[in-house]
């Protein structure tokens, strides 16, 4: 039996195996944050707390491997956060902390995590597609390339699209937002950052507008880095295997082949008579 929580423009609903928070439209077009968001009981870390006093209070669901720090301004835009405006939100969400804790002490951790379960997609389903959608650009995923959808006349660094192969990929830059956008930067053979207006956005670059965008680069940045890492283990591997494999033997010639009988009679071990019948088989 579910059990639903409300707080400041979030309400919380408790089911079986999952939570279920729905956020309100300010949150989702002000953040960046999805309408609804799910997660897997076995895949929670903990719940952060923030009395709410002069300024609002807030609940952070942490996921496992996710960072434990959050700010307030942090919370206001984070889809894993709901605001608490005052205490009897703030004690109601305590009572939902117990229901929560009881739930997780007779729940396995799970071993998998949704990042996994997307790489495993990325890399067996040679069709299957993963995007992450930034301020001024959408990153396209797949096991071999990444590709850069500019949106038009917001990417000022470029138009249309871009792909770039995974094994050429050098390096992958990630910063939050600040007082200015944050940014994904992806480098590699061919392409130099710009460094004469650091404001200027490059061909290879998205532009992160909220704490949510940051958090799913975050996690396009992971999965492009265990594909690569992938793709140099699966090379090696075969580049060892070449090495130490029988090499393949190469055809002999006639002309090899009639020298190596008249070795033979030259040697006394065939005749003159088997020679030259072998030699009009050859020839």
């Amino acid at each position: 039996m579910s059990q639903t929580f409300k707080g400041s423009r979030s309400t919380l609903t408790i089911e079986d195996d999952r939570l279920v928070i729905r956020h309100n439209k300010i949150k989702t077009f002000a953040g960046g944050a999805r309408k609804e968001v799910t997660i897997p009981l076995n895949e929670l870390e903990g719940m952060i707390f923030q009395k709410p006093g002069l300024l609002s209070g807030f609940c952070y669901f942490q996921l496992r491997g996710a960072s434990p720090s959050i700010t307030r301004f942090q919370a206001a835009n984070d889809e894993h956060s709901i605001m608490l405006n005052f205490f009897y939100h703030y004690n109601r969400f305590q009572k939902a902390k117990q229901i929560i804790m009881n739930k997780l002490a007779t729940i396995e951790p799970s071993l998998e995590m949704e990042i996994d379960r997307t790489l495993n997609d990325l890399i067996s389903i040679p069709s299957h597609i993963v995007k992450f959608d930034g301020v001024d650009g959408t990153l396209e995923l797949t096991k071999d390339t990444v590709t850069i959808y500019y949106k038009r006349f917001l990417h000022t660094g470029g138009s249309g699209k871009q792909s770039i192969y995974i094994n050429d990929i050098s390096a992958i830059t990630l910063s939050p937002q600040t007082l200015v956008n944050g940014k994904l930067e992806i480098h590699h053979g061919n392409y130099s950052s710009r460094k004469l207006n650091p404001l200027a956005l490059g061909s290879n670059e998205i532009s992160i507008g909220n704490i949510n965008e940051y958090n799913r680069f975050l996690q396009a940045k992971e999965l492009i880095e265990r594909i690569k890492h992938y793709h140099d283990s699966h090379n090696d591997f075969e580049n060892s295997y070449n090495q130490y494999a029988e090499p393949a033997h190469t055809p002999r010639s006639t002309a090899d082949e009639l020298r190596e009988f008249k070795a033979l009679l030259d040697e006394g071990i065939i005749s003159e008579e088997e020679f030259e019948k072998k030699k009009m088989e050859l020839l």
